[in-house]
């Protein structure tokens, strides 16, 4: 489901998008949805025990290719395939951040193509209501999960009666309630 939530904002992504602000400060709409394709292959390698060196070679890879929808969608589906090949979710695989078996790999993707779908709708002004299942999973999956320092909780804390989506998008540093930080 989190990768449907970032393909059906991707299909809204027009010529002009490309270099919008998102809000990963770093990265304009080409560098964030780059960045999700490259990790579509990057946890692919890893469930198949390439070395860290082989993964990170990755990142400077222009993944988007003539057809970025296209890309994301068949990165996506070999990483899946990946995912659901026996024995893949106990794997111990050598991430950048330290080691996580395969179950961990799965909650930390789901993770980041939800919020990466969320900082795309953001950007390029598309409704950005995640999905609730993945929401709700997300919250209880990865409530424990060491992400590293990509994901820093913003600072202010979160209110009592806040929506799942909004307690999520503010544990990973996201600040839902302010629509114009990137415009």
């Amino acid at each position: 489901m989190a990768n449907d939530e970032f393909a059906r904002r991707l299909r809204l992504v027009g010529p002009g998008d490309w270099q919008r602000p998102t809000p990963c400060s770093e990265w304009d709409v080409r560098a964030l949805v780059n960045h999700v394709i490259g990790a579509n292959v990057r946890y692919e390698l890893l469930l198949h025990g390439a070395s860290s060196p082989q993964v990170e070679a990755t990142r400077s890879v222009d993944h988007l290719g003539d057809d970025a929808l296209a890309s994301f969608l068949a990165t996506a589906e070999r990483e899946v395939a990946c995912f659901l090949e026996e024995g893949a979710l106990d794997r111990v695989t050598h991430h950048v951040i330290g080691d996580r078996t395969g179950r961990e790999l799965l909650s930390m993707r789901i993770l980041d193509v939800a919020v990466h779908a969320w900082d795309l709708a953001r950007a390029i002004g598309a409704e950005e209501t995640v999905d609730g299942d993945v929401v709700s999973f997300l919250l209880a999956d990865t409530a424990d999960l060491e992400l590293g320092p990509a994901f820093v909780p913003a600072d202010s804390e979160v209110l009592r009666d806040a929506t799942p989506q909004y307690q999520l998008l503010h544990r990973l540093g996201r600040r839902p309630n302010t629509p114009e930080e990137v415009r």
